[in-house]
């Protein structure tokens, strides 16, 4: 949010000159010779679905179909660009929602999910006694920030185990590194554990420098068996989709048309999932035929990708609990509400 004035000055720029017939240089995808009779403007960070919709052709053959065209800026600082008043439809993790919203004075609308929280709690392959958060406290933990991933922590640590996990206090000592870094640094032992990202710390898990707790289980796969109940709910999410309510509200056809590629995109990751990870191999951090097979062995286990990306009723019982967790734990104010979701027919 720091940035967000430059960086929306420097993208509204960018959008001109998209608008007027720029080219897919500088990270922006757009439908200018397609004949589009409504323009969707997106911010979404790297991906490698993204890139497959684009490179096979089924953007295009969509957009040319409808009239209706998707204008891409790729970037990692989303909703600082969707707070500046430069994006349609942006993607963040729906427990984000509410604070992000309160800061930039927005009301948004969640129509889609699409990425589950990927994060693993990791330990020095020497610590062989460590099995969850309780035999880390008064340890330290190394982080990338204290939003994302570490806030599912933070629900996971006090639902489960009655602690305090957030950075700045509790019982826990979270030192804040780069995202790219946990890994290694738990790997040379400096903190006692991290949380991890397992496409930015292949090299640690490959060569055994580090071990996953919690029997190998991600944040998601303990939200739902342990305090969801319902082992195959897809959720928390790190990236859902959403959009200004007004904006939402007014542009029915292009949220259905914005659902319906992404579907179409999704479905293709389901089937050809091992294929889109050797040719994408920059978006899960590999490089190598060893590094290649790790990251598809890993997601044959462990998909943080939905397998559709409407929201249900049977989605929202088991996810919209988190939100009274994070406001009993204080990572919510008590006056902030749920975000809005809308259930839409496929």
């Amino acid at each position: 949010m720091k940035r967000r004035s430059v960086l929306a000055g420097l993208l509204a720029i960018a959008l001109v000159v998209a608008a007027c017939g720029g080219d897919d240089e500088g990270g922006e995808d757009g439908g200018g010779d397609a004949g589009c009779e409504s323009v969707i403007r997106f911010t979404f960070a790297p991906d490698p679905v993204w890139d497959f919709i684009n490179d096979s052709g089924l953007k295009d053959e969509m957009e040319q179909e409808e009239g209706i065209c998707i204008l891409a800026q790729v970037t990692w600082d989303e909703f600082g660009i969707y707070a500046g008043g430069f994006a349609d439809i942006v993607s963040v993790g729906d427990f984000e929602v509410p604070t992000l919203d309160k800061q930039a004075g927005l009301t948004s609308v969640v129509f889609g999910k699409y990425n589950i929280d990927r994060s693993v709690l990791a330990v020095p392959a020497s610590d062989t006694t460590t099995q969850s958060l309780e035999d880390l406290v008064g340890g330290t933990v190394a982080v990338w920030d204290s939003v994302s991933s570490t806030l599912i922590w933070g629900v996971i640590a006090s639902d489960l185990h009655g602690l305090d996990f957030r950075t700045g206090g509790g019982d826990f000592e979270l030192v804040q590194v780069d995202i790219t870094n946990t890994g290694p640094t738990v790997a040379a032992m400096e903190t006692d554990a991290a949380l991890v990202l397992p496409d930015f710390s292949v090299n640690e898990l490959i060569n055994d420098e580090i071990r996953v707790v919690y029997d190998g289980r991600t944040s998601a796969e303990l939200y739902a068996e342990e305090i969801a109940g319902n082992p195959g709910h897809e959720g928390p999410m790190i990236n859902v989709f959403l959009a200004e309510e007004e904006w939402y509200d007014s542009h029915p056809d292009e949220i259905d048309f914005f659902m319906r590629l992404w579907q179409r995109g999704i479905d293709e990751w389901q089937a050809n999932k091992s294929e889109i990870i050797a040719s994408y191999p920059q978006h899960f951090a590999v490089e190598g035929d060893e590094q290649v097979q790790f990251m598809q062995d890993w997601l044959a286990e462990h998909d943080w990708f939905v397998t559709t990306v409407y929201l249900d009723q049977t989605w929202l019982d088991a996810e919209t609990p988190l939100f009274d967790i994070m406001r009993d734990n204080g990572f919510m104010e008590s006056d902030e509400e749920n975000p809005r979701f809308e259930i839409l027919t496929p």
